[in-house]
């Protein structure tokens, strides 16, 4: 079977005279972008995110029972755009301090960005005369989020972030294993190498003890940036899978939703359905989405943009047994 054979097979859909649409085994989504960096001399979008903080408490109420980690620590003198950052709780802390030469014409602001929606600002944090330094606290997290900083008339600048680690975000779905080398090779890129593995997975599993409804998740390898893959609605049924249309027609209609069962495990393939482990996978024509020489993070979210798991793999030595961490 060829490339161009095989990939048109995975995409197929069948549809009933009787009205009946099978969900698609693969779904076809964009890659996601990354974030534009713009110069400092521009002026900051006006768009801001809306942030709840929590109705019980607030960072002073809380204060002595909080624990906090730090995730970052940035320092220049002049304007920057940072890296991106990962967040795994629902509230952190900006703290920054500067130093002012001139007080009075000194410029320093903070543009707080989730790193997959550019152009809408999270938070903005800005100098005010007389001061060297806050603490400003936000709640919404759980993703990637950069920051933009413009300064003038400054000398050093430190900003530090941390989160608080009691309120991390906890999810009993988790990823627990990255296939990243599959052996399935069904052509070869321009350089003449075969790295089309279509059936590479990332192995999912419910740790809880009742089903969980996993319907407009992200998975995506968090080092590229892409691919990206949204969990449908329902489940993936097709009657490729089934010897007869009777039988297709009791296991896909109705169509059941997305969802774990207690315990079980799902995969999402690169390019395969496999009816066994779910029916999901990626459509990416590419293949080779994991890394066979340096290794990729494999990143979960959920409906809210929040980050629920994260799992990297090692790649063994040639002298090792190939294995996922």
């Amino acid at each position: 079977m060829n490339g161009k054979t095989h990939l048109h097979k995975m995409v197929s859909k069948k549809i009933f005279t009787t009205g009946l649409v099978l969900v698609s085994a693969c779904s076809f989504i964009p890659a996601c972008g990354q974030p534009v960096k713009t110069p400092a001399t521009t002026q900051p979008p006006t768009q801001v995110e809306n942030e709840t903080p929590p109705e019980t408490s607030t960072p002073e109420e809380t204060k002595s029972e909080e624990v906090w980690s730090t995730v970052k620590i940035f320092t220049g003198i002049e304007s920057t755009t940072t890296a991106p950052f990962n967040i795994s709780s629902t509230e952190w802390r900006v703290i920054w301090t500067i130093d002012a030469q001139n007080p009075e014409y000194a410029v320093f602001d903070i543009l707080v960005y989730p790193q997959d929606k550019s152009g809408i600002i999270t938070k903005k944090i800005s100098y005010s005369k007389g001061t060297s330094g806050d603490i400003v606290y936000i709640y919404k997290g759980g993703g990637d989020y950069y920051l933009k900083i413009i300064t003038a008339n400054l000398g050093k600048w430190t900003v530090t972030v941390e989160e608080n680690t009691n309120r991390r975000i906890n999810c009993p779905v988790q990823i627990t294993y990255v296939n990243y080398k599959g052996m399935d090779y069904y052509g070869t890129t321009e350089t003449g190498r075969d790295i089309i593995e279509f059936d590479e997975y990332v192995e999912i599993k419910n740790l809880s003890d009742s089903p969980q409804n996993i319907s407009g998740w992200v998975l995506k390898n968090l080092t590229k940036g892409e691919p990206a893959f949204v969990f449908p609605t329902f489940k993936p049924c097709s009657c490729e899978w089934y010897t007869n249309w009777q039988e297709c027609i009791e296991k896909c209609y109705p169509p059941g939703p997305c969802v774990i069962e207690p315990r079980e495990s799902i995969r999402v393939y690169t390019g395969e359905a496999h009816p066994e482990s779910g029916g999901y996978c990626f459509y990416y024509p590419p293949g080779n989405i994991w890394n066979n020489e340096i290794p990729d993070i494999a990143v979960l979210y959920n409906r809210e943009g929040q980050e629920v798991s994260k799992k990297s793999y090692v790649i063994p030595t040639q002298n090792s047994v190939t294995s996922g961490e």
